[in-house]
């Protein structure tokens, strides 16, 4: 995928997936546990729903609950 303006100059690196059964209640519990929200929950049409958080040490992940088809 192409690199997105807001992370021009990021070295390359992974993007790891989890699938979660409520991305809302998992982006509420990353800050209650101390992380941040880097990407809000939103969703991704005909795909699911998705946010990414960092925990305190600085890794980041992106949590995602796919669509029941």
């Amino acid at each position: 995928m192409k690199i997105p303006p807001q992370a021009q100059g990021a070295p390359p690196h992974w993007g790891a997936y989890v699938t979660v059964d409520d991305v809302d209640a998992t982006a509420r519990r990353a800050e209650e546990l101390g992380g941040k929200v880097l990407v809000p929950p939103q969703d991704i049409p005909g795909v699911g729903r998705f946010c990414v958080v960092q925990d305190p040490q600085g890794a980041v992940i992106s949590a995602m609950t796919y669509e029941r088809g």
